[in-house]
């Protein structure tokens, strides 16, 4: 279950997504669409699409443990035991930068505010990583172990050369995209890295079955599902019955019944199932379905399954030469899971071994040694030395949610508006329906919603409340008479979700001449086979790469009116011409159109009533909130390069410069 789009948690201006999110299709996150693939920006994407990988890769893995540590001795040793000298006291701190972190449209932030800040939000899981980062230390001294300067070198270049870049390029992109200098990538994430790998290296040993298992896993066959998910397993058999009798109703009672939101929407539908990912149970039943077949009920935790098969996906296995091409990297991908489970159990154990004592998450000890966060065998850790380590870590990201909701707080104050404690508890109950976190009798389960927060977001319940359910609350209030769901957005929905959508294959590239010749090379040889072959030498989509351009079949409003309007003017067996969607040049194979789900529109009229209102709301309250951004003076202190100046003040600054420059 995943909640983190529950709320616009003060969202950034739309802008490319707009058009599609206008469209109002209400797949949610289960059904990947071609169109996803073109909402980015006329610009070089490669650095933007790498850095999304960044935040899920486990190519840093040591780091998913040790990915914000405390500052240490800058030698590549691990004999080398970090100090707390090394890290700059508050006092030194302050005295370098001033009391002030920022001043929003004349009121100021001080540093200190800043500081509680960072600490509040980031203090135990900083705390954590400063720990660690002394247990490994002190575990490679006590084994000897060194990591050179020669080790990080190639360990940086390592990753660098997964993503397909330069040494060079890859640390400025660190810096420029995730604010991680070289020195800081070297010393808290890599140097980590290693040692880890160095002292679990016993448990990182990769066989050919796990190749083999990784292999089936993103190339091997797929089964396409409809999904119901319940919490009472007597419903879940009446329901598993009604569908068997019907299976052509399947969709419409996952939209009925079913507690996924996000498939629920889309009449049960979710992303094919694969081997060996997932739930093993579901893998099972999946695999032994026929088309159309329904399963039994499959229980899975405290929720009851019922699957109906759509379709058996064949595999798309690469060509032997790419498979070797690709062992080692699988490998490296399979070691570097396996590191984090290693990692786990490593930091488990030197913490039995090691007199460590937690102090900031311990009331009792926090009065009696007051100013201490923590004590690594006799070594105190201050709570100035902490919070210095968590501004250096989120104090630019803390500071500008600070600064957000400082602006947010002005303009709610200039507008009148008043947000009470019945406000947030209805954005509370909104988001976590949403997320279809409620209890046997359907009512919100609030606990269990804000554990989920917890582990999800990584936040306390007054953390979540203040800087996300607040925020946006005031940002809806803000724009709420704005808002109107139209007949016409009704129909968009239903079309986009119920109605027929176009089976094909694409071809996905960013530059048009390359397109217009593999376009040529299609035509002069026009079979599925030819154009299979083109994609996974050509087509920059991913998935569709790797599947022989096959995508997820197009809807209608789905966001892309070019695109959907040349495929649906297709006939099974025709291709299109090279059709340009903002700086992606594609053309499409038709391989058929899906048949409509039966869903009565009356039966679904609320849902997507619902969803369309969601939908346009965080249209409204982005636009509103990139006005509130506009018109604001913001000077940033601490990092300047982020102060803004008010639009209509650089309008007219550029005026000048423009009738100077027309003087000069």
């Amino acid at each position: 279950m995943t909640c983190f789009a529950a709320h616009p948690i003060i969202p950034l201006p739309l802008r490319g997504t707009e058009a599609r999110i206008c469209n109002l299709s209400v797949e949610g996150g289960a059904v990947m669409r071609l169109p996803d693939l073109l909402q980015t920006r006329t610009q070089d994407n490669r650095p933007r699409r790498l850095l999304l990988l960044i935040g899920s890769s486990c190519l840093i893995l040591g780091a998913c443990l040790v990915m914000r540590l405390s500052s240490g001795s800058k030698s590549a040793s691990a004999r080398s035991r970090p100090s707390a000298k090394s890290n700059p006291t508050s006092s030194q701190a302050k005295s370098s930068v001033g009391q002030w972190a920022a001043n929003v449209n004349g009121r100021t932030i001080s540093r200190k505010r800043l500081a509680e800040e960072c600490l509040r939000e980031h203090g135990e899981s900083v705390l954590e990583t400063v720990m660690n980062r002394h247990l490994i230390a002190l575990e490679c001294q006590k084994q000897n172990i060194r990591i050179s300067e020669q080790e990080i070198d190639a360990e940086i270049d390592r990753v660098a050369r997964r993503f397909g870049l330069p040494v060079d390029q890859w640390l400025t992109l660190l810096q420029n995209e995730r604010d991680i200098s070289a020195d800081r990538y070297r010393q808290e994430i890599i140097w980590p890295t290693v040692a880890l790998r160095r002292l679990a290296r016993k448990q990182l040993a990769v066989s050919e079955e796990e190749i083999q298992k990784e292999i089936e896993a993103q190339f091997g066959p797929q089964v396409q599902v409809r999904m119901i998910v319940l919490e009472d397993p007597q419903q879940a058999e009446k329901i598993r019955s009604a569908a068997t009798a019907d299976p052509e109703s399947f969709a419409s009672l996952a939209v009925k019944h079913s507690i996924d939101i996000n498939s629920a929407s889309s009449g049960g539908l979710v992303q094919p199932i694969r081997r060996h990912i997932g739930e093993p149970q579901i893998e099972v039943v999946a695999f032994g379905l026929q088309p159309d077949q329904i399963s039994g009920v499959i229980p899975i935790g405290d929720q009851y399954v019922v699957m109906q098969c759509v379709s058996h996906l064949d595999a798309k296995l690469p060509s032997d030469t790419e498979l070797r091409q690709m062992r080692n990297a699988i490998a490296e991908s399979i070691r570097d899971r396996k590191l984090h489970k290693a990692g786990t159990e490593l930091f488990q154990e030197l913490q039995e071994q090691s007199n460590v004592k937690n102090i900031l998450n311990d009331e009792n000890l926090r009065r009696s040694m007051p100013g201490v966060a923590a004590t690594i065998n006799g070594h105190s850790i201050t709570t100035d030395e902490l919070a210095e380590a968590c501004i250096s870590r989120h104090g630019k990201e803390v500071l500008n949610g600070l600064i957000n909701r400082q602006l947010i707080e002005m303009e709610v104050t200039r507008s009148g508006v008043h947000i009470s404690k019945s406000d947030l508890d209805q954005e509370v109950t909104r988001a976590a329906q949403a997320a279809g976190v409620t209890d046997g009798e359907g009512e919100v389960d609030f606990v269990k919603w804000f554990e989920i927060m917890r582990e999800q977001q990584n936040v306390s319940e007054t953390v979540y409340l203040e800087k996300i359910v607040w925020p946006s609350v005031a940002l809806r209030k803000l724009v709420e008479a704005e808002v109107k769901v139209t007949e016409e957005d009704l129909n968009k929905a239903y079309a986009a979700n119920y109605g027929p959508r176009v089976r094909c294959r694409a071809i996905v590239m960013d530059n048009l001449r390359r397109a217009q010749e593999v376009w040529a090379m299609y035509r002069a040889k026009p079979t599925v086979e030819n154009f299979a072959e083109l994609a996974s030498q050509y087509s920059i989509d991913p998935g569709g790469k790797s599947l022989g351009g096959v995508v997820p079949p197009i809807q209608r409003h789905g966001g892309q009116a070019a695109l959907e309007k040349e495929a649906f003017r297709l006939k099974p067996g025709e291709h299109s011409g090279v059709i340009q969607v903002g700086d992606k040049f594609i053309f499409l194979l038709c391989e058929g159109i899906t048949k409509p789900v039966a869903v009565d529109p009356e039966e679904v009229e609320d849902v997507l009533y619902a969803d369309i209102l969601e939908k346009k709301h965080r249209i409204m309250m982005s636009r509103r909130f990139q006005q509130i951004i506009d018109h604001a003076s913001v000077e940033n202190i601490l990092y300047p390069e982020l102060s803004r100046t008010p639009a209509s003040k650089m309008k007219k600054l550029n005026a000048r410069s423009a009738a100077a420059d027309n003087r000069g």
